[in-house]
């Protein structure tokens, strides 16, 4: 005796939504990352001679 099934065959989900949402994550929180990193360079002391010879 046959068996019949009429209920729907499940078809797996695509994981390409999960994918592109978790690269999206990972993408905001390494743009997080970049501004918060302290970048700013520490300022020098720099002397240099100006005097001008002509006038003198």
């Amino acid at each position: 005796m046959p068996r019949y099934d009429f209920a729907p065959t499940r078809r797996r989900r695509s994981p390409l939504p999960i994918l592109l949402a978790v690269l999206l994550v990972l993408l905001v929180g390494f743009i997080i990352y970049l501004s918060t990193v302290d970048t700013e360079v520490p300022t020098e002391r720099i002397e240099q001679d100006v005097t001008n010879e002509v006038l003198a």
